[in-house]
């Protein structure tokens, strides 16, 4: 767990609005204004949407956070790996997407995970046992919520834990087809030919 109150956070995602990336940027202002070192890197494709991410960068240099919030653009899964290693806690403040696979991933590399309610990913999670709920579109929780993982060692320990073995346990592309070949199963014995 990182200590004295610090720490690194990561974002993953091709820049689109719903990707909520203007959050987690506030957050870190919030925090920064309570004593935390807070350091943000946002990994994803500026392509899709350029003016999404020149509107993140605008907001990085209004909150004089330019020193705080790194932005590596497309990298290569090795590096994603690495950041996935060298990163304290991954946040996923989508509003609205389906599901988040990276939540999963950052969860695999034993990073607690701060997720938006309105993610897909959230219906799966279990607040406070595997990861940390917040609203949507709320960047006071998300701070709280990095405070909590900072603040309290032995929580931020459960999550690390809980949320690998939540991965380990339920998610992998043989539980993913099995599922699958249930429900085409079901829906061919339901079908009348």
């Amino acid at each position: 767990p990182p200590q004295n109150k610090s720490a690194k956070i990561l974002l993953t995602g091709i820049f689109f609005p719903h990707r909520r990336f203007e959050d987690a940027v506030l957050a870190a202002g919030l925090l920064r204004n309570d004593g935390y070192r807070i350091e943000v890197t946002i990994v994803g494709d500026y392509s899709s949407d350029k003016n999404y991410h020149q509107k993140i960068v605008r907001l990085t240099k209004e909150k004089s956070l330019e020193n705080s919030v790194k932005f590596l653009g497309k990298i290569s899964d090795s590096d994603l790996h690495d950041q996935y290693a060298s990163n304290d806690i991954f946040i996923f403040p989508n509003h609205a997407q389906t599901w988040g696979l990276v939540v999963m991933e950052a969860m695999a590399a034993g990073l607690p995970v701060i997720v938006s309610k309105t993610a897909g990913a959230s219906e799966v999670l279990t607040e406070g046992e595997n990861a940390l709920l917040v609203s949507p579109k709320c960047p006071k929780e998300i701070a709280e919520a990095i405070k909590h993982l900072l603040d309290d060692r032995e929580f931020y320990l459960k999550l690390s834990q809980n949320g690998r073995k939540f991965v380990e346990a339920n998610i992998s592309w043989r539980k993913y087809t099995q599922a699958m070949l249930r429900v085409f199963m079901e829906a061919r014995a339901s079908y009348k030919f």
